[in-house]
């Protein structure tokens, strides 16, 4: 079965500029008032949710596993004409490829799932490393706590139609497996004219993690004024009712 991660166009396909304004509007609300100015995003992908902040004029920075991954970000990034410094490196070791430190040092796109919730707190220690004293730590996820209480195999997607007129159908399907983990399995088709003419299949697996693990190896690292938003940041919400979010907590 493929990984999604190895095609970072298909990747990319369903990021629109209307999500790109959205998330622009997102950190400026996030990041109001805070000083600051230079960012690591260290599980960066193909850019999609984090070119918007150097749009914005932030000095940025990125890391990520995946080599196709970074490639795809490169020409994009060379595309925009941004200037954005892409190292490949496990975030899981980041103090062993950067060797400076940020305002601010985030993970994007529920990367911390990826791995096991003992190597979360490895992360979030790594990039605490890398956080300049003041500083902040932000990170995005899917709210697992909720998910496991309502678990659901099936998920559908809203189709994206492309410039080109080929509407993309999206379908989740998905394996709670007996060790706590999860095996997503994801159905993407190509229609046009109401004929699918191709049609892909991907893996995903993943290790849900409770947001009492990264608030307690905040707490443990000294940070504060901890804060949890939706997201995207527009309207808030109790936690519960909130599909995805992200937190930022200052380093004391």
């Amino acid at each position: 079965m493929a990984d999604l991660y190895d095609y970072p166009e298909i990747y990319d396909e369903r990021f629109s500029d209307k999500a790109n304004e959205g998330y622009k509007k997102h950190y400026q609300r996030m990041f109001e008032g805070k000083e600051i100015h230079s960012i690591l995003d260290c599980s960066f992908g193909t850019g999609c949710l984090t070119f918007c902040l150097a749009e914005l004029g932030y000095g940025v920075s990125g890391s990520d596993l995946s080599a196709a991954m970074l490639e795809q970000a490169g020409k994009k990034a060379e595309q925009k004409g941004l200037d954005v410094n892409l190292v490949q490196c496990d975030f899981r070791e980041l103090s062993q490829s950067f060797h400076t430190t940020f305002d601010c040092v985030m993970s994007t796109g529920n990367a911390l799932a990826h791995v096991s919730p003992d190597d979360v707190r490895k992360t979030l220690r790594e990039m605490d490393s890398l956080v300049k004293p003041g500083g902040y730590l932000y990170l995005d996820s899917r709210n697992w706590d909720q998910e496991l209480k309502e678990p659901k195999r099936f998920r559908w997607s809203r189709p994206f139609i492309r410039e080109d007129g080929v509407r993309i159908n999206y379908v989740q399907d998905w394996d709670y497996n007996s060790d706590g983990t999860l095996t997503i399995h994801i159905l993407q088709g190509y229609e046009r004219d109401g004929v699918i003419f191709e049609s892909m299949n991907f893996e995903e697996y993943l290790n849900p993690f409770s947001i009492k693990l990264v608030r307690s190896e905040l707490d443990n690292m000294g940070y504060q004024d901890f804060t949890l938003k939706p997201l995207p940041c527009f309207v808030d919400k109790p936690f519960e009712k909130i599909d995805w979010y992200c937190c930022i907590a200052k380093k004391g």
